[in-house]
């Protein structure tokens, strides 16, 4: 598995948290800092497109973990995962949806670094 895929779908995510303003209004300064304001119009299609990336950064260390076994970095993502999801339809809270957010980004990179390093959580070639 390519490190390019497993770091698009929460870098893709992030990126369209941030062009969503009403969804998300914190990052949604960060985005008009890099111009992104002028994506307002379509914000309704970010958020499809935040929750695809989501769920592709799921699908992607689903993927991983059929080659390293390790069930705690398959976990530290889909826990975040449905954290996302409950906070944006169950139980509306932008503070859970931003938590989520960084709990995604912040397994993707203990991914990438097990993976680096070759410790214990690194994908086994047979």
């Amino acid at each position: 598995m390519s490190r390019r895929f497993e770091s698009l779908g929460p870098a893709g995510a992030i990126v369209a948290a941030a062009a969503c303003p009403v969804c998300f209004p914190k990052l949604a300064a960060i985005g008009a800092l890099f111009g992104l304001g002028v994506l307002a119009p379509f914000e309704t299609y970010f958020l499809w497109g935040a929750q695809f990336l989501v769920l592709l950064t799921l699908g992607i260390q689903v993927l991983a973990y059929r080659r390293h076994r390790n069930r705690k970095l398959l976990s530290a993502v889909a826990a975040p995962t449905v954290l996302f999801f409950l906070a944006l339809y169950a139980m509306p809270s932008e503070i859970l949806a931003y938590v989520a957010l960084a709990g995604i980004a912040a397994a993707t990179a203990w991914s990438l670094q097990a993976r680096s390093v070759g410790n214990g959580a690194s994908c086994v070639r047979r």
